[in-house]
């Protein structure tokens, strides 16, 4: 095997370990996307809660999109989990408060990914151009084409 064709095959492993980075980071994404969006629902079903008024009857969501019906018992407090298997029943704005905190953190979090993915794709692109040009040589230099002369 020769040189080039050598530096051909690390420049291919090198794309292949790019791109499972970038699929890994993209799947990230999604993750953060998701927890994001529940943290939002949250935020709104406690505002909405808390609207309602003691005794009011509401739906409650219990996920997939699914609904039961229930009544406002305390319109001023909720239950809210901190980690460890830790709930604490404070006012629903503290809540909301808390809920606004961890949006922001995945929000930053987000941004901050968005970049990384930025910047691995950019060297995807410049693996593959890389790549290609690395192949091309390859090829011409079998065939007996001079570097950098066409070949038609």
């Amino acid at each position: 095997m020769s040189a080039s064709e050598t530096d051909l095959r690390r420049a291919v492993t090198i794309l292949d370990q790019y791109r499972a980075q970038l699929e890994s980071l993209q799947r990230q994404q999604e993750v953060l996307s998701l927890s994001l969006e529940e943290l939002m629902r949250a935020k709104e079903t406690l505002s909405r809660y808390q609207k309602a008024g003691k005794e009011a009857e509401i739906l409650v969501p219990v996920g997939a999109n699914a609904f039961v019906f229930g009544k406002v018992a305390d319109a001023s407090r909720a239950l809210i989990g901190i980690g460890s298997d830790v709930v604490l029943k404070e006012p629903i704005p503290k809540a909301v408060e808390r809920l606004d905190g961890r949006i922001r953190n995945l929000q930053e979090a987000a941004g901050s990914l968005s970049q990384r993915v930025a910047e691995l794709d950019a060297r995807v692109s410049a693996q593959e151009e890389f790549v290609q040009g690395a192949y091309e040589r390859l090829e011409d230099k079998r065939s007996g084409i001079p570097a950098g002369k066409p070949s038609g």
